[in-house]
């Protein structure tokens, strides 16, 4: 069994804001549209996009650098104005 992808903080922050926003324009589609079958389309794209989102809210995340990792700042990098 391959282990789950580990994802950035940003990118499942992204993808999460698009599943929401998907989920927006799908409700709006399923209100607006009188059409049985497309409302039911509409619906079941609502439920894998939530699926969706709810991978990615439990998906693990990158492991944060350690604080030994990071390069040491210098005088010069602190007051450096571009």
């Amino acid at each position: 069994m391959r282990p789950l992808p580990l994802l950035s903080r940003e990118r499942r922050t992204r993808l999460f804001d698009g599943c929401q926003a998907a989920l927006v324009w799908l409700a709006v589609l399923a209100s607006v549209v009188a059409d049985e079958q497309v409302e039911t389309l509409a619906l079941a794209a609502m439920a894998a996009v939530a699926l969706a989102a709810a991978f990615v809210a439990l998906c693990p995340a990158t492991p944060a650098p350690s604080l030994r990792d990071a390069s040491p700042t210098t005088r010069e990098d602190e007051s450096h104005v571009l």
